[in-house]
């Protein structure tokens, strides 16, 4: 007689165990100087990445087939500082690897008007936290197909003109920063290859540049951070960040299925790494690091982006909030068909003029092509710092 499988209730108390020790042994460590320094600017880009060994062998060989990052620091020379007479705009948005019509947000969500004929310029300041944003380039490199070249992702419909975000800001005068996180699959368009990562677009300044690999699941996630300054003196670190929506089997018995705390909780210990290294003291955050308890932030902070979360109640939400403890109370508003997955998340800085204005964090309505609503949010920067 043929022997039946076990019932379904025996494998789920056989593996529950197993995943439950799984999600308590997760390594969350992080470390200065991550593998991301073989394909970018090391020499620009402060680089941070994950301690575990089998995450660096994997974003390795990600990182072997997509182009260096881009830098532009300085906008045309056109636009506005940011005074205190002006909000600056701060907005996250998955571009669906360049479905989005950018163009066509900009001017219509920002009143930036930026044509064939060039830039119109306008006040207040603004600062793109995209995600999904994809380059084309010949600058990628040309490598044999392999399990870490993801299959293209065609934007459907085409947002009828260059979904390039390097030919975007080249055209419209704006900073950029851009590092790929993969390749946009392997072959060549118009001649070309193509990579899609995370991007800062802005019509200030960008300094302090920053990439931060996060712990490995699914595919290979870099984090890009950079510095605005108000003309007041203070500043402002911006953040773009997209985490995985789902990991493997294997990565699922491994990990315990923490897929998206594993990443949180290694972003914002990389973060905690950044502030004691800016305020001096020892580069010392590993997997027992509570990143909740730096106290007297050097710089606010605002990281915006795409978390794939499917529920508000979700874990890494409720850590990142502890971190960056200035976050509105969500809206009950989704952002992807009927799941909560983009947020701004924000804080403030000791003796820091900067300020999330009342009403902040909201939907945007119309996804102009992607299959993401952005979130939008308005910073206020007094003419003076404040006191302790």
């Amino acid at each position: 007689m043929p022997r039946s499988s076990p019932p379904l209730f025996l494998v789920s108390l056989l593996l529950g165990p197993l995943i439950v020790l799984a999600a308590c042994n997760v390594d969350t460590s992080m470390t200065p100087g991550s593998t991301g320094r073989a394909c970018g600017a090391a020499d620009v880009i402060d680089w941070y990445g994950p301690g575990k060994e089998s995450d660096q062998d994997e974003l390795s060989r990600w990182c072997a087939t997509v182009g260096q990052p881009v830098i532009n620091s300085i906008p045309d020379a056109a636009f506005s500082s940011w005074t205190s007479a002006d909000s600056l705009v701060v907005i996250a948005w998955n571009m669906n690897v360049g479905g989005g019509d950018l163009i066509e947000f900009m001017r219509t969500e920002v009143g930036f008007s930026c044509t064939l004929d060039g830039p119109a310029h306008r006040t207040p300041p603004f600062v793109l936290l995209l995600q999904e944003a994809l380059r084309r380039s010949s600058e990628v490199p040309e490598v044999p197909a392999s399990r870490t070249i993801p299959r293209r992702i065609v934007p459907d419909p085409w947002p009828g003109e260059s979904e390039d975000i390097v030919d975007i800001a080249e055209r419209c005068g704006l900073a950029l920063f851009y590092v790929p996180s993969m390749r946009n699959g392997h072959e060549e368009i118009y001649g070309l290859r193509e990579d899609r990562g995370n991007a800062i677009l802005s019509s200030l300044p960008l300094s302090d540049f920053i990439a931060i690999e996060i712990p490995f699941e699914a595919s290979r996630k870099v984090t890009v951070a950079a510095t605005v300054h108000a003309a007041a003196g203070d500043s402002l670190r911006v953040a773009s960040v997209h985490f995985d929506v789902a990991t493997t089997l294997y990565r699922t018995f491994t990990t315990g299925n923490s897929t998206r705390l594993r990443q949180a909780l290694g972003f914002v210990n990389a973060l905690a790494m950044i502030e004691d290294k800016r305020a001096g003291a020892a580069v010392s955050c590993g997997a027992t690091c509570d990143p909740t308890s730096f106290e007297g932030y050097p710089i606010a902070t605002i990281a915006g982006g795409d978390y794939n979360t499917w529920s508000e109640e979700e874990t890494a939400l409720r850590r990142l909030r502890e971190y960056f403890p200035g976050t509105p109370a969500w809206d009950g508003v989704a952002t992807r068909t009927i799941f909560p997955t983009d947020y701004l998340f924000f804080r403030t800085a000791e003796n820091s003029a900067i300020e999330l204005a009342e009403g902040s964090h909201l939907r945007i309505a119309e996804s102009y092509g992607s299959d993401h609503h952005a979130r939008i949010a308005w910073l206020i920067a007094t003419s003076g710092r404040a006191t302790p």
